[in-house]
């Protein structure tokens, strides 16, 4: 082989091999070092970020020279994991031997000279060049026989620069970037060196500094941990991290403490977690005794013990008296904060005040109690008198005598557990009260109990309940008293009616409904049933004609009551007059009709009801033809009619069916007063004439009861048609009612 061609593949697979190591574009050399180098103390590893290359990291080793005889071995861990072994020779020379990179240590050209001692001297490995990513750590192991060291570096990020400024009184912190790239800012809790806390997902506003170099953001609560962070906006990166509020006050601090706090109950412990760390708020817990929701009295020597668990404060609650009016008193630079985690226990005991006076105790375990008498004070509950002690068995109760006397102001007795600080013009009765406690096995807190109010309590809730039931009677006579006056004022009818009977069985009732109309709603009712001056001296027909004109000029109503014997007189009279439309008028003769008929021993007959409610329909039949008619509304009542008795022709006029639809009609017939202009004044106007028509109601309904008959409920075989019940005049042998086949 020429030598030309020899030295060109040489070069060949000179760089393929350097393509192919793990460490691209380093240079790996190991020479002595230099005479005038400083011996290395301590790890002779040193790591520094390369001067041109962004993501490289410079390695630079000290091996001694007694080490380097013994092959010591460096391992590199960043992408890859790479060991490299140094070994002493005396020529330049390199190889790699599997996952082992061989560094040859070489003097130079010529030999050291006489004067250097060799055993004494060091050497330098050099990495010129080890690739690495951002916030990715780099570890550098050493590993010879005078020394084993590690360490790590981790590329610094770069980071944009910015400033902030807080507002207390809005709570807000403004940022300023300085830089000119987009970057991301959020306020958190800083809760660690390496952990802030962001609550809120949605607190990351995005600065442009094209547009606009400063933002405004709000945090809830004015905390020493609150601090922002600013970041670049590619994925995980480094963020640099401002506490503005650091070293804030406690004082400022405590009122925002306990709304930023949550307060966990677990079987023997009361964890307080907070959103700063608990080093940073000194918070102390006792126990108090809530007496009123806006007083807890302090119970003596409660303090719980607390430990530190990051941001959580544990407090031991293993000797507690869980009764649901023991609360948890927790106090921080002069601001206090109570919380009740007892509310669904069931105590261990149960107590209660006697006369005499005598405290009565029940528990469920073997446990010695006292009681003693105190006096209520600004800070407390103060003792005073002798202590009582007795001893209850297992399930068993036992009695404590403590002698009540009269004290000065405020005397109050007290049963173990403890209770919030009572306000300085806070006042109590003036007879003493008791205090008891479980102290054998002894448990922290006292209850307090007041003997004017269990005597009292009893008396209270009676004369309670006695002014109760006073003020909802009186409320409804004076509901009643506006519905029924008031109210039914607003709902005058000034216009006429002209009411018009089919059947003499609607006697009682149309007159019933004449009363309500014309009595309660002040309505102009004219009403023909016989003996009445104007229909004795008119006759039937001039009458009836000149109401109807009367009543159409007033704009006032026509109600004519329908009914099944109505729908029959109506279809004789339609027979007979479309024969005097075809054939002329011809005498009239009177007919008899069955159903006009009244017994003599009920009613009276009248001979006025057919012929005025015949003259009715010729009216409505004219009035139809000439397309009016408005005027003109079709009623019946319960019992004696339905809706389905009204002829098809008339079935486009309005139609009632009484007592259910009076509220309409009475709309119908004028409706209430508008005088009212304001909407307040409207809306109360709406609501008294919906109950005055409620009233009304139940009025016309209770006077057509006894006018009205029963309403028979039909059979199966009537619901379908396949009979029908007669009227009684049509049965048979005296019976009721006859059943006919259809």
């Amino acid at each position: 082989m020429r030598p030309e061609s020899w030295r060109l593949a040489s070069l060949v697979v000179v760089v393929v091999v350097g393509l192919l190591l793990p460490h691209r574009g380093d240079s790996l050399s190991c020479q002595r070092a230099h005479e005038s180098a400083p011996e290395a103390e301590g790890c002779p590893v040193k790591t520094a970020r390369h001067p041109s290359v962004s993501n490289c990291v410079s390695v630079q080793v000290r091996i001694q020279h007694a080490d380097l005889s013994l092959a010591p071995t460096i391992e590199i861990t960043s992408l890859t994991k790479e060991t490299i072994r140094p070994v002493f020779k005396y020529k330049r020379t390199r190889k790699k031997n599997g996952n082992e990179i061989q560094v040859l240590c070489h003097e130079s050209s010529e030999r050291p000279g006489p004067h250097v001692n060799a055993t004494l001297s060091s050497w330098e490995l050099l990495i010129d060049c080890v690739e690495t990513k951002g916030r990715l750590p780099l570890s550098v192991s050493y590993s010879a026989a005078s020394v084993r060291c590690s360490l790590n570096y981790t590329l610094p990020e770069a980071v944009a620069d910015f400033s902030v400024s807080v507002d207390r009184a809005s709570k807000s912190i403004n940022v300023t970037v300085l830089s000119e790239s987009k970057v991301l800012a959020r306020w958190c809790y800083k809760q660690s060196a390496h952990y802030c806390v962001q609550r809120r997902p949605s607190n990351i506003t995005v600065m442009d500094p094209s547009r606009s170099r400063w933002a405004l953001l709000g945090f809830p609560f004015l905390l020493p941990c609150v601090c922002v962070q600013v970041f670049s906006t590619h994925a995980d990166p480094l963020r640099k991290t401002a506490c503005p509020l650091q070293g804030l006050p406690i004082a400022d601090a405590a009122a925002d403490v306990w709304p930023s706090s949550a307060v966990t109950l677990y079987r023997s412990s009361l964890t307080l977690s907070s959103a700063c760390p608990a080093r940073d708020f000194p918070v102390s817990a006792s126990l108090c005794w809530r007496r009123h929701p806006d007083v807890c009295v302090p119970s003596p020597d409660s303090s719980l013990l607390a430990r530190e668990d990051g941001t959580d404060l544990i407090f031991d609650i293993s000797a507690v008296d869980r009764h649901p009016r023991i609360c948890v008193k927790f106090s921080l630079g002069g601001s206090h904060n109570v919380s009740c985690p007892f509310r669904a226990e069931t105590p261990s005991w149960r107590v209660s005040l006697r006369a005499g006076p005598s405290i009565d105790v029940e528990s469920s375990a073997a446990a010695t109690f006292r009681a003693q008498a105190c006096v209520p004070s600004a800070g407390g509950c103060a003792a005073r008198g002798p202590v009582r002690a007795v001893a209850v068995e297992a399930a068993s109760a036992g009695r404590i005598h403590v002698p009540l006397g009269w004290a000065g102001e405020g005397a109050c007795v007290q049963v173990t557990s403890e209770r919030r600080p009572t306000p300085p013009n806070f006042r109590v009765s003036r007879l003493e009260l008791a205090q008891v406690w479980q102290s054998s096995p002894a448990l922290k807190g006292r209850r307090i109990l007041c003997p004017h109010r269990t005597r009292g309590r009893r008396g209270a809730r009676a004369a309670a309940a006695f002014f109760l039931l006073a003020a909802l009677a009186f409320s409804a006579v004076l509901l009643r008293s506006l519905v029924t006056k008031r109210a039914t004022a607003r709902l005058s009818i000034g216009k006429p009616v002209l009411l018009v009977c089919s059947s003499w069985r609607h006697v009682s009732a149309a007159r019933a409904l004449a009363s309500l109309l014309g009595g309660d709603l002040n309505a102009t009712v004219h009403l023909a049933l016989g003996g009445a001056g104007g229909v004795a001296d008119l006759g039937p027909l001039p009458w009836l004609y000149g109401r109807w004109e009367a009543v159409r000029e007033a704009r006032g109503k026509v109600l004519i009551v329908w009914s099944p014997e109505a729908n029959r007189t109506y279809g004789k009279w339609r027979r007979r007059w479309r024969g005097d439309e075809a054939h002329g008028p011809s005498p009239r003769q009177p007919e008899k009709d069955g159903a006009d008929e009244r017994p003599a021993d009920v009613y009276r007959p009248s001979a006025v009801i057919p012929t005025v409610f015949e003259a009715a329909l010729t009216c409505l039949e004219g009035a139809q033809r000439r397309r009016q008619g408005r005027e003109v509304a079709l009623v019946y009542f319960r019992g004696l009619g339905r809706s389905g008795d009204i002829p098809r022709s008339f079935r486009n006029l309005p139609r009632y069916g009484l007592p259910r639809d009076l509220a309409r009609l009475v709309r119908e017939l004028g409706g209430p007063r508008a005088t009212e202009k304001t909407p307040r004044w409207r809306c109360l106007r709406r609501l008294l004439s919906t109950g005055a028509s409620v009233w009304l109601e139940r009025r016309l309904a209770h006077r057509l009861r006894t006018p009205l008959p029963p309403v028979q409920k039909k059979s199966r075989f009537q619901k379908y048609g396949f009979f029908r019940v007669l009227p009684a005049e049509s049965a048979t042998d005296g019976a009721e009612a006859a059943v006919k086949l259809v």
